[in-house]
């Protein structure tokens, strides 16, 4: 019997955009999604930045921060009914949802490059700087409507509490037993950000009504409760921040320091993400 393919892609892919009585996120379009960003971060991206001759650094990282909060306050636009998804991407619904986010804010960055690049040239400020302030322009009304909005502080400031005291006592311990692998602010970002996300995903499920999108968190919960994603996750990250000093450092700091920046961004992402909806209240008992 042969597969109808209109069918796999509607259920796989166009239902979780279009149907919330199903989970954003199934095996299928995960490990797809999944696929095309590293692919795009690893064979593109990468090479293209490198060849630009771009730092991959805790400076470069500042820079993009204002495009992650764009990003991340435009997703939760959906979660407020304001944006409606769409599965077109002729449509502005596609672009507040994976894939198109994701899309959406890289065309914004390579903007804010070419713009910093063009004021560089005609004025003092440096690329950096004047990109920077691009996203400041972008993201400050987003982020400036969520602040007037949001009613679930004692949410968000659990979660930022909760990050905050664990990162506190690993970078103390680390400095202590000389983890070089968290030396640096950019590797220190990379865990920050992956404990955000698990600070913001415990809160959400634990103490909000908010439901877990993803496959993989979604069956650990499930079999070991939300508070396990602490005693799994974090060693994990550390595990991994020890592997890429140890193999990369050396022998490719700027493939190093690229994997670091991909990973704090993965984490400021999506543990933001989830700390905003928590804020905002769109998932309160």
């Amino acid at each position: 019997m042969g597969v109808d393919i209109a069918s796999f892609i509607h259920e796989y892919f166009i239902r979780p955009m279009i149907d919330s009585s199903v989970p954003g996120y199934n095996m299928i379009n995960t490990l797809t999604y999944g696929a095309i960003l590293m692919g795009a971060a690893f064979y593109v991206i990468y090479p293209f930045l490198k060849k630009k001759e771009m730092r991959f650094d805790w400076e470069f990282l500042k820079t993009l921060l204002p495009y992650i909060l764009f990003g991340i306050s435009l997703r939760v636009l959906e979660d407020l009914k304001i944006l409606a998804r769409s599965p077109s991407p002729l449509d502005p619904g596609f672009y507040i949802f994976t894939p198109g986010i994701w899309i959406l804010t890289f065309i914004l960055v390579m903007i804010g490059m070419f713009i910093g690049k063009w004021i560089e040239k005609k004025t003092k400020y440096s690329a950096p700087t004047a990109m920077f302030y691009f996203g400041i322009l972008i993201s400050a009304p987003l982020l400036l409507f969520h602040i007037l909005n949001a009613i679930e502080w004692g949410g968000v400031i659990a979660v930022v509490g909760i990050a905050g005291v664990i990162c506190t006592i690993v970078f103390f311990l680390a400095k202590k037993v000389n983890w070089d692998f968290l030396d640096t602010p950019l590797a220190k970002a990379a865990f920050l950000g992956q404990v955000l996300d698990t600070s913001a995903t415990f809160v959400a499920l634990e103490f909000f009504q908010c439901g877990e999108q993803h496959v993989l968190p979604r069956l650990l919960f499930g079999a070991f409760g939300n508070i396990s994603f602490f005693f799994i996750k974090i060693p994990l990250v550390l595990l991994i921040l020890y592997w890429l000093h140890k193999e990369y450092q050396k022998e490719d700091p700027h493939l190093h320091g690229f994997i670091l920046l991909f990973l704090a961004i993965l984490g400021l992402a999506t543990g933001g993400r989830d700390a905003l909806t928590v804020w905002m209240g769109t998932c309160s008992p």
